[in-house]
């Protein structure tokens, strides 16, 4: 081969090898990355749904405008929802399909606990990395959540809440009953309630374990009545408190301190179902609601996530807990995929170790003092839940923890 034609030749390698670069470049910023959305869109949890999907939805859209997941080339997020109608079964059967048809790379959703316990096997089985927005534990090596733990998170916090109020404020509380929805994560947080609250020096009034199908509220009401509790504590879906405070209302009753989380006492949408006229005769009397989000936070990443979703996201309804837990959800998910660099399904559960949002980051939407971080159970380290109070404007404030507080608790009425 001559000079001439070997120059050539290799000028033509240098030309197809650059050609090559450009369309594997190409090709990696028109990439997507198919996640599977589960979420109760109907049945029982569906409050749940309403509120976080369209937030969720929203972030992720403004995640890909902004150039996408950069350590894949820009590759763009491409969602691929599913209703699981609030039934297990169904929820193991759409992650399924979405993990074996629809090939995800990744499972995002609701996933209460009943949700979680029934996902959990598929999850191992076919070792698929999943998100949940709530669930208080995590059944399977693959599965990690932002939702309070069952001790920990919600138990803890509310036992602490209650010690603090009679000890650090005075209130005449020492006789407590458990007022709960009656499904696996009422039930958890019950038990450790138990457990917790007569080491703080508290006796255990009884029990009411709300039906979660149930249409009125009103039994259960008048068994706490009869119970005369100075305090009621546990964990209330949205639906179940709706209709307990309904009940109060029509009773009349308000001796006791009705104390629960985390939406069926704290969310912004119980104004909305419940009416101004119980709102204003219930919400702001005797009551305090546990949570991991409240308007009245003073965190600038809160205000402006906040504000951003009222004014951009086209939510139905008022910025509430679900809308934050399902932003949140989207930047644990872009910083998730940022670690993994790949679609790879074993890289990207790897990848929830590296997960930090600290103190600060403007992509932080929980009030947590140490940021986000999964500790070895997979839930988040820092677990610290805020209780709050309403006022008669709809309006929050926030009285526990005392480093945190916008207001004293009201003295009980």
């Amino acid at each position: 081969m001559s000079r001439m034609m070997s120059l050539l030749f290799a000028s033509a390698l240098q030309a197809f090898a650059a050609f090559v670069l450009i369309a594997a470049a190409s090709a990696a910023e028109t990439q997507t990355i198919r996640i599977g959305i589960i979420q109760p869109m109907s049945g029982n949890f569906a409050p749940y749904a309403q509120e976080s999907e369209p937030a969720f939805e929203y972030v992720i859209n403004k995640i890909n405008a902004e150039g996408g997941i950069k350590s894949m080339g820009g590759a763009k997020i491409e969602l691929l929802l599913a209703d699981d109608a609030s039934q297990g079964a169904r929820t193991a059967t759409e992650a399924r399909r979405l993990a074996t048809e629809e090939n995800v790379a990744m499972i995002v959703g609701g996933l209460l606990s009943p949700q979680m316990l029934a996902i959990s096997p598929v999850l191992d089985e076919l070792k698929m990395p999943a998100l949940s927005m709530w669930a208080a534990g995590s059944k399977s090596e693959y599965l990690y959540s932002l939702g309070f733990p069952y001790d920990r998170g919600y138990a803890a916090t509310m036992a602490n809440f209650l010690g603090w109020l009679a000890k650090e404020k005075g209130y005449p509380i020492k006789n407590v009953m458990l007022v709960y929805s009656n499904y696996e994560a009422g039930q958890l947080v019950n038990a450790a309630l138990k457990e917790r609250l007569p080491k703080l020096g508290f006796n255990i009034a009884g029990e009411a374990a709300l039906d979660l199908k149930a249409a009125d509220q009103t039994a259960a009401m008048l068994r706490i009545r009869s119970m005369k509790p100075d305090a009621t504590a546990g964990l209330v879906t949205p639906r179940d408190g709706t209709l307990l405070h309904q009940a109060r209302f029509s009773l009349n009753y308000n001796d006791a301190i009705f104390f629960g989380g985390t939406a069926g006492f704290s969310d912004t949408v119980l104004w909305k179902d419940l009416g101004d006229q119980i709102g204003k005769a219930v919400l702001t009397r005797n009551l305090f609601g546990m949570t991991g989000f409240s308007p009245a936070a003073k965190l600038e990443s809160v205000r402006n996530i906040v504000h951003e979703l009222k004014e951009k996201a086209n939510l139905k309804i008022e910025v509430g807990q679900g809308a934050i837990q399902g932003a949140q959800s989207a930047r644990i998910l872009q910083r998730v995929l940022e670690a993994a660099g790949s679609t790879d399904r074993d890289a990207i559960k790897a990848a929830f170790a590296k997960v930090n949002i600290p103190p600060g980051d403007p992509d932080l939407y929980f009030m947590r003092p140490q940021g986000l971080a999964f500790a070895e159970d997979r839930l988040l380290k820092d677990s610290t839940g805020i209780v709050i109070q309403w006022m008669p404007d709809k309006s929050q404030e926030i009285v526990y923890p005392p480093e945190v507080a916008t207001a004293s608790p009201r003295p009980k009425s």
